[in-house]
């Protein structure tokens, strides 16, 4: 297929419902075609390599001729950068009608963010307008056309004849471009219906307990980065956070690859948190620098420790299919150096609520409640946790940040604070929950009034080994123009509960 032939197909998509997208899809037989790649566009995650508009507009603007300043604006009037290419953008004197392998392929497979930039204005430059368009909207993933995951995973079952059943729990054990590739290869996925090493699985999850009747085991619940660790029988190593992005050169220092045996394989189910020099966890704000450091020199000034909880699959025997009790005892004879969640059987409401209270006095956030004869079950809500309940705070604005981006001239986010024994306390910083308005109206209020208060919204209150209180995500609810002192507390006891 020709980039020409694919713009024209994007752009016919406008005009079509979703239903009605598969259908011409599925109708269109076409062996010539490289169904594989047609595939791989339209799903909502091209790469992982994180080209995103933020990285390509100012080079798409300096190919266009069209000033930095004011850009942004320019995008958000005609919503987004396919739109403004759509507008702004310039047929190649001489265009290069790509297949579509060599337009995407490179992009792919790139290693970094540079050289995936690099070989995408290559190919934007020699592009017709409406190529440049959609070759964009595939690799921001802003298509805006309604062929998205959805479509690709109907009209892929329903083209190439897969049951139901099978799909499903393929799509359980696989990441979606993986299923692609065999099923356009003719393979089908008889292959990928158990966990493989190096193909992430989405996790099992859990919801709140609404009763605390029944026997459980109660593993504490750790504030950090969930995380799956694979390593296949060559010894390559994936680690792979909650949505599937590939982690493993931030944690590189968690060596994998000497868990276990030296020919064992395995995917295993945990969390990744931050300690301090005596091996101690810290408060989950510590793990940022990991997430979004730019150089190992910035990410490795917090060390951290995987804590692992489940087991997948080892030497290819599907562990998942055992109870979790079963799991346990695997993880424990086979991978003697690794730290183990801690845990402990339980059985009803008063047993619960003791681990409860003992788990978040060892500073935890609380438990998460599984059965001893519960297999692990792919992407499904199935666990109970058990956790404080959320918290509503009024709080006192103690300073101020600038925003950038559609938040330039406004305050983007707010240092806030409770008064504890009389005194204020910060407890966190608020940038999210705002509307538009919202953030106009506080940034005016604020610069008018020597106190402002707010109310927020928090999943937990916590205090480090240092005495600092914080807020577990902290959400802007409204501006209270009726105090003027913020939530009063006696102690952090009481603030804490």
């Amino acid at each position: 297929m020709l980039m020409s032939d694919f713009a024209e197909k994007m752009e016919s998509y406008l005009d079509m419902t979703p239903t009605q997208i598969i259908n011409s899809i599925v109708a269109d037989n076409d062996l010539s075609k490289d169904w594989s790649m047609f595939y791989h566009t339209l799903t909502d995650k091209f790469s992982n390599v994180g080209l995103g508009a933020k990285n390509l507009l100012p080079h798409i603007a300096t190919h266009l001729g069209l000033d930095d300043e004011g850009l942004q604006d320019l995008v958000d009037d005609f919503g987004g950068v396919p739109e403004l290419l759509e507008e702004f953008g310039t047929d190649a004197g001489d265009s290069i009608d790509y297949c579509l392998y060599d337009a995407f392929h490179p992009l792919s497979i790139a290693e970094d963010i540079v050289t995936a930039r690099q070989l995408f204005m290559e190919r934007f430059s020699n592009m017709s307008k409406l190529e440049k368009k959609w070759y964009t909207a595939v690799v921001i993933n802003q298509k805006r056309n309604g062929a998205g995951d959805n479509v690709t995973k109907k009209s892929l079952q329903k083209k190439y004849l897969i049951p139901s059943g099978d799909f499903k729990t393929a799509l359980k054990f696989n990441n979606l471009n993986i299923i692609i590739d065999e099923v356009c290869q003719g393979n089908g996925v008889g292959e990928l219906l158990v966990p493989e090493p190096g193909s992430y699985v989405k996790p099992q999850l859990a919801k709140t307990a609404k009763n605390l009747v029944g026997t459980f085991y109660a593993d504490v619940k750790y504030d950090g980065i969930r995380a799956q660790f694979h390593r296949d029988e060559n010894g390559h190593v994936c680690i792979f956070n909650r949505k599937g992005v590939d982690i493993t050169e931030k944690f590189a220092d968690l060596d994998v690859e000497s868990w276990g045996e030296q020919y064992d394989e395995f995917i295993l189910d945990g969390e990744i948190v931050p300690v301090n020099e005596q091996g101690d966890v810290l408060e989950f704000k510590e793990i940022m620098p990991r997430i979004h450091g730019k150089t190992p020199e910035v990410r490795n000034r917090v060390a951290v420790k995987a804590i692992i909880f489940d087991i997948l699959t080892f030497n290819k025997q599907d562990t998942y299919s055992f109870g979790y009790g079963n799991r346990l005892d695997t993880i424990r004879m086979h991978f003697p150096n690794v730290n183990i969640t801690d845990t402990e059987i339980v059985n009803g409401e008063e047993e619960i609520r003791a681990a409860y209270d003992k788990a978040i006095k060892a500073g935890y956030e609380g438990l998460v409640l599984k059965g001893a004869n519960q297999v692990y079950e792919p992407g499904k809500r199935s666990w109970l946790k058990h956790k404080p309940a959320l918290v509503d705070l009024d709080c006192e604005i103690m300073d101020a940040t600038m925003g950038s981006g559609k938040r330039a001239g406004l305050y983007g986010s707010y240092l806030i604070g409770v008064r504890i024994d009389g005194q204020l306390t910060p407890v966190g910083s608020v940038g999210t929950g705002f509307t538009d308005l919202d953030l106009e109206m506080v940034h005016e209020y604020h610069d008018d009034n020597p106190v402002t208060i707010m109310e927020v919204h928090a999943d937990i209150v916590t205090q480090d080994q240092d005495g600092n209180i914080g807020l577990r995500f902290p959400r802007f609810i409204r501006l209270r123009t009726d105090k003027d002192v913020p939530s009063e507390f006696k102690s952090v006891k009481e603030l804490i509960g």
